[in-house]
């Protein structure tokens, strides 16, 4: 558990890490309109990451913090998110949105609860990059 609390302190610095503040929060100003959807579809796939990540490590805990279902749950979702991100450059974000909510809603109370940081970054970042 020792271990969780870290990663969720990491989290933290990690989010802002990816939101940057406000100097890097808006793309920089030589970028294409195209440019801009890339360089903001690319904060939410580090956020996809983050989520991953943590899921596959608190299924490698010992205890494991995650069950094994669940971290795949989360992997195959992160994958669908992606890959929809990259074929859907200007529309991708209701249906990772919409992924996102049925994958959480497909899990155990308690392992959502233990994801819920995680997915509240990703939900977040994707509300204020569509904006």
């Amino acid at each position: 558990m020792r271990r969780v609390r870290h990663r969720a302190a990491v989290l933290l610095l990690l989010a802002g890490a990816v939101w940057g503040g406000e100097s890097c929060a808006s793309a920089p100003p030589q970028l294409s309109p195209s440019g801009v959807a890339a360089f903001q579809a690319r904060r939410v796939v580090k956020a996809l990451d983050i989520l991953r990540d943590f899921a596959i490590d608190a299924e490698a805990q010992t205890p494991k913090v995650l069950s094994t279902t669940t971290t795949r749950k989360v992997v195959t979702y992160h994958r669908s998110a992606v890959s929809t991100i990259g074929q859907v450059p200007s529309g991708w974000a209701p249906t990772v949105s919409q992924g996102l909510l049925e994958v959480q809603r497909d899990l155990p109370a308690a392992e959502r609860a233990r994801l819920g940081p995680y997915f509240s970054l990703v939900s977040a970042l994707i509300a204020e990059v569509t904006r």
